[in-house]
């Protein structure tokens, strides 16, 4: 018999997360969730405390591997038929609306309101940094397709970027109200694709 893997405790977790929320879950409960007894749990995760810390991180990993697929790479300059702006505007309004739309993170929003936006805030270093590598990359990407060869703002940028992004989920009837896909295009193409593709 093969050992439970932590992506599958994980997907556990998450899922027990979705059901009861945070505060209302127990190690027994995402054990049992993960078919495996609590020394198990705690062998290859952790306590509770870190298992909730690898959950969000698992679930970011995810969420961002959505994004990418839905996004697309940056094809290398020369290449035609490709539109920067238009790849901006689509990289924002997927961003957005899984960041949204996310099932896990609405939930809890709903039941563990507090440790939520503590997780969102005080505690969000390392999904912020994994966001940011993303985004760099893409940043690279698309400079190198128009030409741009200034690389020095790229991660002081994609981590603005990755912060704008939270600010937006945290705070979504705040100016600028992105309320829609058209606007969140708007959004893009305006102040977004400027800073990004440095023209």
């Amino acid at each position: 018999m093969t050992e439970t893997s932590v992506d599958s405790i994980l997907d556990a977790a998450r899922a027990q997360f979705l059901r009861t929320g945070v505060r209302r879950t127990s190690g027994d409960d995402i054990a049992r969730s993960a078919g495996v007894n609590r020394a198990t749990l705690y062998r290859r995760v952790g306590t509770k405390d870190e298992i909730v810390r690898q959950t969000y991180l698992h679930e970011t990993q995810r969420v961002l591997a959505v994004i990418e697929k839905a996004t697309g790479p940056v094809p290398p300059p020369g290449e035609t038929g490709f539109d920067p702006v238009a790849y901006v505007e689509r990289f924002l309004t997927v961003t957005i609306t899984q960041v949204r739309d996310n099932p896990l993170l609405q939930q809890l929003l709903e039941i563990d309101r507090d440790e939520t936006l503590l997780g969102l805030t005080l505690n969000a270093g390392e999904t912020l940094t994994l966001s940011s590598m993303l985004v760099a990359d893409r940043i690279r990407s698309l400079r190198a397709y128009v030409g741009n060869t200034d690389v020095d703002d790229i991660d002081d940028l994609a981590g603005t970027l990755a912060r704008l992004t939270q600010s937006l989920l945290l705070t979504p009837d705040a100016p600028p109200r992105l309320d829609s896909k058209e606007r969140m295009r708007t959004y893009a193409r305006r102040v977004i694709a400027p800073m990004i593709l440095g023209r």
